[in-house]
């Protein structure tokens, strides 16, 4: 067992960022889940008609977004617990995901009442993977976005890009 778990975790660390970003799925197996995925194709038509894009209420890349700014954008996932009793283990996973040296922490913080906020980013060459974890006492939301958007270039260029959350 502890050499499939060995072999497993290698595997993983020898994949590139696209590939962190699809385990992220297995939190939408955990009790209270909401998973909202938006693919490239429905990415690259919003910007074609010139519109922002909402994602689940959580994520609005931008209602003034130009085509350029969408094209950036791989895909975008968004998972949100609800369920007070899964809201501990759905923080716990994804800090099982993105433990290991790909990930570069950008912001980490906790709040007084125990808000937590988290920002990832893990980069193969051009392509990125960015995740924004937020975790309230009840509520708890997942970002992870797939594409050449980097948010640590972003974040030094004072955060003026045209990307809005709602927690």
């Amino acid at each position: 067992m502890k050499r499939i778990i060995f072999s497993l975790i290698v595997l993983l660390s020898v994949a590139g960022a696209n590939a962190q970003s699809a385990n992220f799925e297995e939190l939408s197996k955990i009790k209270g889940v909401d998973y909202t995925h938006v693919d490239k194709d429905m990415i690259e038509r919003t910007a074609k008609q010139g519109k922002g894009l909402d994602v689940a209420g959580i994520v609005n890349l931008g209602d003034d977004a130009k085509e350029e700014f969408l094209n950036q954008f791989d895909d975008v996932k968004v998972f949100k617990c609800e369920d007070k009793g899964s809201i501990k283990k759905f923080k716990k996973t994804v800090q099982k995901l993105l433990q290991g040296k790909e990930w570069e922490p950008l912001i980490d913080t906790k709040g007084p009442d125990g808000e937590i906020l988290k920002i990832y980013l893990s980069k193969k060459g051009e392509r990125s993977t960015n995740v924004v974890l937020a975790v309230e006492d009840e509520e708890a939301n997942l970002v992870v976005i797939n594409g050449t958007f980097d948010m640590a270039k972003q974040l030094q260029g004072g955060m003026k890009f045209n990307v809005e959350t709602n927690y």
